[in-house]
C-alpha cells in the first residue's frame, strides 16, 4: 500500500477495541519522505547544538564519537530515547556520529 514517496512506520496508539486507557494497538502509517527528511534534518540540527556546547570543555580530550537512539513517531517526528526506555522499546534507530579526521 506504500508508494515510492512514503515510508511505512509501525507505531502504537490507543486501542479502539478496549475500554482501558492503557490498552495499545499496533498502527501502520505511511509517512511522506519529504516529511521524514525535514524532521530528520531538524532533529540532527538540535543534536548538533547540544554537542557543540561541550566541545571546548573537555580539556586535552576530544569528543570522538557519540551514539544515541531515537524513535520515529506516527507523525514522522524523530524523538530521542531517554535512559530506561530501552527496556520497554523493542525497536529503535541507533545513530553513531564520529568526528571527521583533522585535515593534515
Amino acid at each position: 500500500m506504500s508508494d515510492k514517496g512514503t515510508l511505512t512506520i509501525v507505531t502504537t496508539g490507543p486501542s479502539k477495541l478496549r475500554d482501558s486507557s492503557q490498552a495499545r494497538e499496533l498502527l501502520e502509517k505511511a509517512i511522506p519522505l519529504d516529511t521524514l527528511q525535514k524532521n530528520f534534518a531538524s532533529f540532527l540540527d538540535r543534536l548538533q547544538q547540544i554537542v557543540a556546547v561541550g566541545q571546548d570543555r573537555a580539556g586535552e580530550f576530544v569528543l570522538d564519537e557519540i551514539a544515541f537512539s531515537a524513535e520515529v513517531g506516527g507523525n514522522g517526528e524523530f524523538k530521542l530515547l531517554g535512559s530506561g526506555v530501552g527496556v520497554s522499546v523493542n525497536s529503535a534507530i541507533t545513530f553513531t556520529l564520529r568526528r571527521r579526521p583533522a585535515a593534515e
